[in-house]
């Protein structure tokens, strides 16, 4: 339930950063740093709520969703927080009202589950809320009413700045021993994954600097940025969980319940939101890098964009060495040596071009790296030792950071499936777009196969892994391009299909390493390689065809023709092999992984709902869209998340050998892609959507948007359906009508307004999707009961404010 919330964040966080080059001053960046202390309040108040209360049960589920679509309106409006677009609503009272509706719903929530004896503390707590309120109101409306003279934009500067301290300082005084960290676990984790949260804004950033088009050629100036930029992240990610994140959870746990808040609040809620400051400056500096590359563009690169990019990381590194030493005690002396050199080399920096900034900053960062495992060798074991059982814990037990960090870059490559059917809205186009998507799926699912058994974090393991995502984000960016050339650019179709080829034989390899003891084994291996060689042959074929700037249109067809056998015979090919070759070792690692996959896309589906509204007015339509929009999602998650996800790992974690091989392949291998397929669908037909919504006097309204709408609901709940029986050998005739009731709307709603289409859609699914979950209340019980008996130290206790 909180990764969705956190799947809105990720747009909000992302938003930021387009406030910011809308206003790239030092006067913007200061509104954007508060923008970020804003939302931070929000995630973190849901977090705290998350840790004393269950947000996955009863009443929780549907007042979260609210939260997700008010913090989607607040993400909409970030751009405007400081200014107003003609036309449409007040920008910046939207925003406000938006965020304080959040903040309210984490109040009153907290409120009413909190027992009477213990309210006094979290009643205090109301006191700065209120008081910020009224400081963002008046931010937000005073500046309208001040006679011409005084300048507007600098006291509603003020009042904000203002109100953040109220918030921030005055939530402090009241004291963390006032409430309990209930479990450490779960606190460390999702302060974890908010910082690759932050990573995974910095990535798409990366792969966004210049639109989300896809018409700007593809140069080897952008690739080489790239790949130094991802060099960037890919450091700043290694430090943090290296040793930082699971140094800090060991500690914490180490301390006494009576003061463990206090090593909570300090380490947690205060210095992990300077990191999240710093990484999102870096994605600023990096988007401001990357789209002047090229010489027509080089102008934007300025001295205010390389401080921007060397400030982020200094601010990164200063709040991770403040942890290290708030937690254990200890200075890490590369991120000390790493904020000497970034330091040092800023002014130098300056004088370069954007590419030689990059690559001088991640030199800087990689040495970083080299001083741990050398000359600093001692102490960085030293430091290890302070985080291995909580490592190692991670490691063992559920996805792997290497994991998540990949999946970071899956998030982007999803959003430039999109960007491929925008750029040809036709059938043809959804196509394309799709075929991309099944290679792009089956070098996910190989790799997670490859991941079930090799648990290792060794440096060799995080190298390949930091190669594998370099690939992946390589084809992201030329997804747009994969089946044409655009003039003066290299040919996306080699681009993307040498990558892919790239990716299979590391996995390849992978296996080899992996299987190397058994001969048997390795005998699989070879012949599970011929189908795969063939497709890969296939798919070079078809980019040969695909890559001439002026090729004949009789190629076309052929070109299709080769993609669609290469699909065939890779997915064929493998269907036949990976049950007498694989074992899955871990089911909740495999399960874990496929419900992981459903939530980046549907938070590719969030994104491209506030994508399609960006540089539009704010207005009515616009916000019952994107609310209406979220009912959506959230309806479809709850249709795998509520029941399914939990019965396909209790069914996985009965089976054994090659039963337990044929469900893991047919049932999440197969069978998700489907669903993914229909979220990729669902996200078009959004985005057209809003399109027409919010700009009324744009492109008509087209029959492809509204076709493919349904069709991506239709698609995800068939294959929702082909899930459960494949797992449980049963028909849910609930939703069997419901679908039938989607593919009736479907021609009944065409000729109907996009928005009153979207509604109805929304409304028909989600009364089916409750009809269906009081139908399966005795089953979500027994299950309910099971968790709790296998995991007693997940369930919090209700009554935990002291």
């Amino acid at each position: 339930m909180e990764l969705f919330l956190d799947l809105v964040f990720v747009y909000a966080f992302l938003s930021v950063t387009d406030l910011v080059t809308e206003n790239f001053r030092i006067e913007g960046l200061f509104q954007g740093v508060l923008v970020v202390l804003l939302l931070w309040r929000a995630w973190s108040s849901y977090t705290v709520l998350g840790n004393l209360v269950r947000l996955d049960k009863g009443i929780m589920r549907p007042l979260i969703f609210g939260v997700a679509a008010t913090i989607l309106v607040t993400g909409i409006a970030a751009p405007v927080t400081f200014t107003d677009r003609p036309g449409g609503l007040f920008g910046p009272l939207i925003f406000v009202v938006a965020f304080l509706l959040a903040q309210l719903g984490a109040l009153l929530m907290l409120t009413y589950t909190v027992s009477g004896g213990t309210r006094g503390p979290l009643l205090r707590a109301w006191l700065p809320f209120s008081g910020a309120a009224v400081l963002l109101l008046c931010g937000a409306l005073l500046p309208r009413h001040l006679p011409a003279g005084v300048d507007g934009g600098s006291v509603q500067l003020a009042l904000f700045f203002a109100a953040t301290v109220v918030d921030f300082i005055g939530v402090r005084a009241l004291g963390a021993d006032n409430w309990r960290i209930v479990s450490v676990p779960h606190w460390a984790e999702r302060h974890r994954l908010v910082v690759l949260i932050a990573l995974g804004e910095t990535i798409i950033s990366i792969g966004t600097a210049r639109g989300l088009i896809g018409d700007p050629p593809i140069t080897w100036s952008v690739i080489g940025g790239s790949a130094l930029s991802l060099v960037v992240v890919a450091v700043l990610w290694w430090r943090y969980f290296d040793i930082a994140g699971f140094a800090a959870e060991q500690a914490l746990q180490r301390w006494p319940a009576a003061t463990r808040s206090r090593l909570g609040r300090d380490a947690y809620s205060v210095l992990h939101v300077v990191m999240i400051i710093g990484l999102v400056l870096i994605a600023l500096g990096l988007k401001r890098a990357l789209s002047s590359v090229e010489p027509a563009t080089a102008y934007r690169w300025d001295q205010l964009s390389t401080l921007v990019l060397y400030g982020g990381v200094l601010v990164y590194l200063l709040g991770l060495v403040a942890l290290e030493h708030r937690t254990i005690r200890l200075l890490g002396r590369s991120p000390l040596l790493g904020i000497v050199l970034v330091t040092t080399l800023a002014p130098v920096a300056v004088r370069l071009p954007p590419v030689g900034a990059v690559g001088l900053l991640a030199a800087v960062l990689t040495s970083m790296v080299l001083a741990d495992l050398t000359v600093f060798r001692r102490r960085h074991h030293l430091l290890h030792r302070q985080a291995a059982e909580a490592a190692i814990h991670a490691a063992t037990t559920g996805v792997t950071p290497k994991e998540l960090f990949l999946d970071l870059v899956v998030v982007y490559t999803f959003i430039q499936v999109t960007v491929l059917m925008t750029r040809h809205p036709t059938v043809v186009g959804v196509a394309q777009a799709l075929a991309v998507l099944s290679l792009l799926w089956v070098a996910w699912s190989l790799y997670t196969q490859v991941g079930n058994v090799l648990r290792s974090e060794s440096i060799p393991v995080r190298l390949s892994v930091l190669l594998i995502v370099a690939l992946t984000l390589t084809i992201g960016i030329a997804i747009p391009q994969a089946f044409d050339v655009v003039p003066d650019g290299l040919p996306g179709p080699m681009i993307v299909v040498v990558c892919y080829i790239a990716l299979r034989v590391l996995h390849l390899i992978a296996l080899r390493l992996v299987v190397r003891p058994d001969r048997a084994q390795h005998a699989r291996m070879l012949r599970a390689g011929v189908p795969t060689a063939a497709a890969l042959v296939l798919l070079l074929f078809a980019a040969l065809a695909s890559s001439r700037p002026h090729a004949p249109e009789e190629l076309s067809p052929l070109a299709a023709s080769l993609w669609l056998a290469a699909i065939v015979v890779d997915l064929a090919g493998g269907y036949f092999v990976v049950q007498r070759f694989w074992q899955v070792s871990s089911a909740k690692h495999w399960t874990d992984r496929y419900a992981l996959i459903i939530l980046i896309a549907l938070g590719e589906s969030i994104i491209s709902a506030g994508v399609a509204v960006f540089g539009r007015a704010i207005s009515w339509s616009v916000i019952v869209a994107s609310a209406t929009s979220m009912v959506l999602l959230a309806t479809l998650w709850w249709a795998y998340f509520d029941t399914d996800a939990i019965v396909g790992e209790r069914v996985m974690q009965d089976r054994t050998g090659n039963q337990r091989a044929a469900l893991a392949r047919d049932a999440y291998a197969y069978l998700h892609l489907p669903m993914i397929v229909g979220l990729m669908l669902l996200s078009f037909g959004i985005r057209k959507t809003l399109d027409v919504v919010s700009d009324p006097s744009g492109p008509a309204r087209t029959p492809l948007g509204h076709a493919i709408l349904f069709a991506g609901v239709l698609v995800y709940l068939l294959a929702n359906q082909a899930f459960w029986w494949r797992t449980r050998h049963q028909i849910r005739w609930v939703r069997a009508t419901g679908i039938l009731l989607v593919a009736i709307l479907a021609p009944v709603t065409s000729p109907l307004p996009p928005l009153w289409a979207l509604t109805i859609l929304a409304a028909a699914t989600a009364a089916v999707m409750m009809i269906d979950s009081h139908h399966a209340a005795e089953l979500r019980r027994r299950l309910t009961r099971a968790t709790a008996l296998s995991h007693p130290d997940q369930q919090p206790p209700m009554n935990p404010i002291s």
